[in-house]
């Protein structure tokens, strides 16, 4: 837990710092006489710093599990999200101020990928990405021991586009199917993660000044098929999301 905690500071500290580099970079852009300049950004160089409601289905497929050790839920969690050119992280939880009232949620996640441009024009991007992700969920039932604790490591590959719809909206969109290995909590290997998520996002530039507002929908699906099959769940889920872009 330690690790990951460290490892998302890490990340967390990499994209700030990488965002407020950007943006007295493009700063420099423009000129003195106009301290107010509408901009056009490159479609794709958008940060975004969001909060989302995410509705969240954990189901057990094993057969090991009684049925009082099980975690099962469908159930409403909260996650805060940074989304900028080549690294994504985001922290999720719910419990009992979420609506959640037998299991608690915490999940966080990092990633880093790089976009192949196939096309770009002035209004269009096609892109091949190429991601790397860790994560770590953790699921525990209030009344009892049960928990769900798994760390990942996954790669992934699919197809990602940006589209300019005038001066003032843009529209992103992004699917990958990934694989990898996760690890159960004090063990160096425990099974295998197949997981397939893709977002949409609306961008309304200028809403703020030079800030944009984001509307965005990310779908998540995760199926972990752990040693044992006490851990076998899939989780599937749904969110909306509200951010700032920059």
């Amino acid at each position: 837990m330690n690790l990951f905690l460290r490892f998302f500071s890490v990340l967390l500290g990499s994209a700030l710092l990488f965002s407020f580099s950007a943006q007295e970079l493009q700063a420099q852009m423009f000129s003195i006489d106009d301290p107010e300049p509408q901009r056009q950004r490159i479609l794709g160089s958008t940060t975004v710093l969001g909060i989302g409601w995410e509705l969240g289905d954990f189901t057990y497929k094993g057969e090991g599990a009684t049925e009082a050790d099980r975690l099962d839920f469908n159930d409403s969690v909260i996650r805060l999200r940074l989304d900028s050119p080549g690294l994504d992280i985001s922290l999720a939880f719910g419990g009992a101020m979420t609506g959640m009232n037998d299991n608690s949620f915490v999940n966080i996640a990092g990633r880093l990928y790089n976009n192949f441009p196939v096309k770009r024009e002035e209004s269009l991007l096609i892109a091949i990405p190429i991601q790397l992700t860790t994560d770590l969920m953790q699921v525990r039932q209030n009344a009892s021991e049960a928990e769900f604790q798994q760390s990942s490591l996954v790669f992934g590959s699919g197809l990602s586009s940006a589209f300019r719809i005038g001066d003032r909206f843009s529209l992103s969109l992004k699917a990958t199917p990934n694989y990898g290995f996760s690890f159960s909590q004090g063990s160096l290997f425990g099974g295998s993660l197949f997981r397939v998520d893709g977002n949409t996002a609306l961008l309304i530039h200028n809403v703020f000044g030079n800030y944009a507002l984001s509307i965005g929908y990310t779908f998540d699906y995760r199926n972990y098929r752990i040693e044992g099959d006490l851990n076998d769940y899939d989780f599937a889920s749904h969110n909306i999301t509200i951010g700032i872009g920059f």
